[in-house]
Parts: C-alpha cells; sequence; structure tokens
C-alpha cells in the first residue's frame, strides 16, 4: 500500500475516533437532557401541585378571615352602640356626682358645725365628768371622814362607858374596903384573912368555848380579837395555841390593866411555856405570832 493509501486510512480512523466521540457526547448529551428536562418536569409538577395547595389554604384563611371580619365589625357596631350608651348614661351619672357633689358640700358645712358642736359638748361634758369625779372623791372622803368620826366616837363613848365601869368599881372596892378596914379596926385585927380574900378576888370566869387570836406582837405585849364584850376582866388568863403543824401550847396571856380592855380586843402580857429561858432567847418556834388562838385553860384539859 502506497504511503497515501496510509495516511487516507489514519485521516479516516481518526474522523471515524472523532465521529464516535462526537456521538456519544451527543448520546450522553441527549441522555442528561431528558433526565434533567423529566426532573424539571416533576419538580415543576410538585410546585404547581404546592401551588395549588398553598392556594386553597389560603382561599380557605381567606374566607375565614372574610367571616371573622364580618364577626368584629358586628361586635364593632354594638359596641359603638353600647359605647353610645355607656356615654349617656356616663353623662347621667356626671349630673348625678355633680348634684351630689353640690349636696355633699352642703352637708359637710353642716357636718363641719356639728363636728364643733360635738367637740364643745365633750368639752363640757369632760370638765362635767371631772367635777363629778372630784365632787365624788370628796363625797367618798367625807364619808370616810364620817366613818372614821363615827368608829372614833364609839370608841370614845366605849372608853368612857370603861372608865365609868372601872370607876365604879372601883368605887365600890374603896367601899368594900373602908367596910373591911372599919370591920378590922372593931375587931382589932382579926378577920384578916378574909378581907385579904376579899380584896385579891379572882376575875369573872370567861365561857369556856370562848375564842380569840392574836392580831398583833410587840415583845411580851400581844394584841387578841376579843375584849370586853367577851367578858375579858383584869387578871384573865388565856392560853395560847398554834393549831397549825398538829398543835402546839406556846404559853399563857394575861390582862394586867383595865386600860388595856377594850369592847373587841385587849393588850396582854405574854408568859412563855419555857420559862426558864428569857423571852429575847426563845427560838422562833416558842414565840407568839399573829393568828396564834387564844382560849380559856379549861377548854385545854389534857391537849397539853
Amino acid at each position: 500500500m502506497s504511503w497515501f493509501g496510509r495516511i487516507l486510512t489514519f485521516v479516516v480512523l481518526i474522523g471515524s475516533v472523532i465521529w464516535m466521540y462526537f456521538t456519544v457526547q451527543a448520546f450522553v448529551a441527549r441522555t442528561n437532557w431528558k433526565k434533567r428536562a423529566d426532573d424539571y418536569k416533576a419538580q415543576y409538577e410538585l410546585v404547581v401541585a404546592a401551588r395549588d395547595t398553598e392556594y386553597r389554604r389560603n382561599q380557605a384563611s381567606e374566607d375565614s378571615l372574610k367571616r371573622l371580619l364580618l364577626t368584629e365589625q358586628a361586635k364593632y357596631l354594638d359596641s359603638t352602640k353600647e359605647v353610645d350608651a355607656l356615654k349617656t348614661a356616663s353623662a347621667a351619672i356626671v349630673a348625678e356626682f355633680a348634684k351630689l357633689q353640690e349636696s355633699y358640700n352642703k352637708e359637710d358645712v353642716k357636718a363641719v358645725k356639728l363636728q364643733a358642736n360635738v367637740d364643745n359638748s365633750l368639752k363640757e361634758l369632760d370638765t362635767v365628768r371631772k367635777r363629778s369625779t372630784d365632787l365624788e372623791n370628796e363625797a367618798v372622803a367625807l364619808v370616810l371622814a364620817t366613818e372614821a368620826a363615827k368608829k372614833e366616837e364609839v370608841k370614845a363613848k366605849n372608853a368612857a362607858r370603861l372608865a365609868l365601869a372601872i370607876a365604879e368599881d372601883n368605887a365600890k372596892k374603896v367601899e368594900e374596903l373602908a367596910l373591911k378596914v372599919n370591920e378590922l379596926r372593931a375587931s382589932g385585927g382579926s378577920g384578916q384573912g378574909t378581907v385579904l380574900r376579899a380584896v385579891t378576888k379572882p376575875p369573872p370566869p370567861v365561857l369556856a368555848n370562848l375564842r380569840g387570836e392574836v392580831t398583833n406582837v410587840a415583845g411580851e405585849l400581844l394584841t387578841v380579837s376579843i375584849g370586853i364584850d367577851s367578858g375579858m376582866a383584869v387578871g384573865t388568863v388565856l392560853d395560847v395555841i398554834r393549831l397549825e403543824g398538829g398543835g402546839k401550847y406556846i404559853g399563857t396571856v394575861k390582862v394586867t390593866s383595865a386600860l388595856n380592855l377594850f369592847p373587841k380586843q385587849a393588850i396582854v402580857s405574854f408568859t412563855p411555856a419555857r420559862r426558864d429561858i428569857p423571852l429575847d432567847r426563845l427560838p422562833i418556834g416558842d414565840l407568839p405570832k399573829a393568828g396564834d388562838q387564844v382560849r380559856p385553860p379549861e377548854a385545854l384539859t389534857g391537849a397539853r
């Protein structure tokens, strides 16, 4: 084969290869374009379907909004009517309030006047109350003073009666002593024992059920709650008993002076049960105190 044929064969081979390349490229391009077209078509259909769905959704929303708008418009009309009614009522209320305010202002002036009158009345009432309290206090003081005066008068009368009784008793004793002295003189000294017994006769006995208590203690002098009205006399001796703690004998008391006797109480001299110890050295438990009971010795037979 000649060189020309060889070159022509090579050129034809090269052309065949190029044609085959372009053919393959055309097939691939056609295949890719078709796939892309199919994809575009599918996407387009999806977009159209989505648009239709969104359109229908928007259409339904628009219809709902229209209905809502109609409802709100109806509410607006009703609210407008209600606002007009409220405005009318508010105007009436404002007018009524103005009338009430005017009445309140007038009544407030009256209230101020009434308050001033009430304040004046309260001040006068406080003054009257204070004056009444002062008068009541003065009346109470006068009543207390009157009662105290009455008590002092009773004490004075009792003291006077006591002094009179003592004077009468002493006068009788003087008369009796004078008679006894005359008898002694007439008998020349015989019968002296009879005269001494008459002079030193014991006091009248007190009731066996007599009971009293110690009200005050001042050393060896005690104040008891029984006196002349209970039969107490000069020389009367009573036992002092402490009832608490099972009972205890404290000592005796004796009326030593008619001046210490009163209608409801008496001042007596105390003699302790333990006579071997001075009074100021006795234990506290052996000393009398307020509340201890006094009674006749006969009432304590076998109790010591």
